[in-house]
């Protein structure tokens, strides 16, 4: 019984999974219901996007540009923008008589013989994110940091005094526009005389008329032991000396106050070099110790600390090219860094097979010729960035300074034997194997500074190894002054070596803290 009645269970259960199935295929049949509106017969269209709607185009171009009528209401309009002034005015020269009371910043126009005054203008346009964006945000969201703190908040503000620091503000966004005279003269520059053209006359030879006078640095001597750079102004009767305390000093040259105009002082930051640039408004410092310079505005007073391109470690020995554009860098084995003179930029690097010791630019900016620890003078094109010429140094396997004269004629090379050879520039650049002019072996150790007076007629040799190593040579007839230094000059171990634009006066630092000054009286008084 029990047998039975199971498989009635079953049997059971069968017929109600097949029920089950036939269920599903009859649903599977059923048509879906119609859930949109019977009335359309067709299919719908969508409306094409790019239709042209006239009254929807003129009603956005009321909000955007306003109403047309709106101008001629403002012409109408007795609130003006622009107010007529009641001042005299030339109307055949158009000249307007200036009223102190007025703003700097007012606009005057002419408008059928009237003088018209505008007001001050407003932004054109107003940006909310230039208030939104911080220093610090801007840096989060770029995932960078700044090599310097900076002291402004506002990103804008930051990038508007880095435009300004590194290109200055533009002649048609200055609003007060001075004199050329009150430009030129500032608080430096001007308790100094400006220049007057040398009256041009041949250099005798074999002696030269020259003078002792106050040393430059006499009335500070604080620039440190060892005076590494000593330059005048070129256009001003002031000179600057810095040394390896860090501290830069401005003198007013006469020859014999030579009174201090201004001081400041870098913190552990040792001097190697510090030069004049741009038409002498601004002063580049440089260290061997640290990777960055720093640059001093005469203008405004105000000294930027610069970091140099990443690899560059220091800044020992560097050259400024005569048109300002570029800074050539010494590196420490055998490249030559190419920086842009106002951002410090890395524009190009170029490599000898020795090291790089001593470069110098020729007059026109366009060529740059490198020396070091070969016999080997590397001539580089400075618009294509490639060497075009290997000249051999006649005798030398280690040159130590290098110089070029100023009206491009000749290049001169100091090797570390004490050999100084006269070029004539010209077979430098064009043939591998030059024959020197002249070779002048009055030096014993090695040749640490080379240069040419601003005439091209004297050529002054230094090294700093041994006590009063100077001499100087006459360029057209090649001779050295027999009549300096003497017995009784007391130069010390010339470190760096200056003449003024005028070859008035050179100028003689050595490593006891002091630059001396002479007077060349066949040149005018500067």
């Amino acid at each position: 019984m029990q047998k039975q009645d199971f498989k009635r269970k079953t049997t059971g259960n069968e017929e109600t999974t097949q029920e089950i199935k036939l269920k599903l295929q009859i649903q599977k049949h059923v048509r879906p219901k119609v859930f949109y509106n019977k009335k359309f017969s067709v299919p719908l269209r969508k409306k094409r996007k790019n239709e042209y709607d006239a009254d929807e185009e003129a009603r956005l171009e009321k909000i955007v540009f306003g109403d047309p009528s709106d101008v001629i209401n403002n012409l109408l309009d007795e609130q003006s923008v622009t107010e007529v002034l009641n001042e005299p005015i030339d109307t055949d020269n158009q000249k307007v008589i200036k009223d102190e009371n007025n703003s700097d910043q007012d606009i005057l126009a002419f408008n059928n013989g009237e003088s018209v005054k505008l007001k001050e203008k407003t932004a054109a346009w107003i940006d909310d994110d230039d208030y939104n964006y911080t220093v610090n945000k801007v840096q989060s969201i770029q995932n960078r940091k700044l090599p310097i703190k900076s002291s402004e908040k506002l990103y804008t503000t930051y990038l508007e005094n880095r435009y300004k620091q590194f290109v200055g503000t533009p002649k048609w966004a200055e609003f007060e526009k001075k004199d050329k005279a009150d430009n030129s003269d500032n608080d430096i520059l001007k308790h100094s005389c400006h220049l007057e053209p040398p009256n041009v006359k041949n250099l005798p030879k074999n002696i030269i008329d020259i003078k002792t006078l106050k040393a430059l640095n006499k009335s500070t001597h604080t620039e440190g032991p060892i005076v590494t750079s000593v330059e005048f102004h070129p256009s001003s009767t002031v000179a600057l000396v810095a040394g390896t305390s860090g501290i830069l000093s401005l003198f007013q040259v006469d020859g014999h106050t030579n009174n201090k105009l201004h001081s400041m002082q870098f913190k552990k930051y040792p001097i190697s070099k510090a030069t004049f640039m741009k038409n002498g408004t601004e002063i580049l410092l440089g260290s061997q110790h640290y990777p960055y310079c720093y640059t001093y505005d005469l203008m405004n007073g105000k000294t930027y600390k610069l970091p140099l391109p990443y690899g560059i470690t220091n800044m020992k020995r560097y050259e400024v090219s005569p048109d300002g554009s570029l800074i050539a860098l010494c590196g420490r084995r055998d490249e030559i860094y190419l920086l842009h003179n106002s951002t410090k930029e890395l524009i190009s690097t170029l490599k000898m097979n020795s090291k790089c010791r001593t470069l110098t630019f020729t007059p026109d900016s366009k060529t740059l010729i490198t020396h070091g620890n070969g016999s080997e003078m590397y001539v580089w094109d400075l618009n294509t960035r490639t060497c075009v010429n290997r000249a051999t140094d006649d005798g030398c396997i280690c040159c130590m300074s290098l110089a070029i004269s100023p009206n491009g004629q000749f290049i001169a090379t100091g090797s570390a034997q004490g050999v100084v050879n006269l070029y004539d520039t010209q077979t430098v650049l064009q043939h591998q194997s030059p024959k020197p002019l002249k070779i002048v072996m009055n030096l014993v150790t090695s040749v640490t500074n080379l240069k040419f007076n601003s005439t091209s007629e004297i050529l002054s040799a230094a090294s700093v190894e041994k006590y009063n190593a100077f001499k100087m040579v006459h360029i057209p007839s090649f001779t050295v002054f027999s009549n300096f230094p003497t017995f009784q000059t007391n130069i010390g171990m010339p470190q760096m070596i200056n003449f003024s634009p005028g070859s008035g006066y050179l100028s003689i630092s050595n490593r006891t803290g002091s630059a001396l000054l002479y007077r060349l009286r066949h040149y005018g008084n500067y």
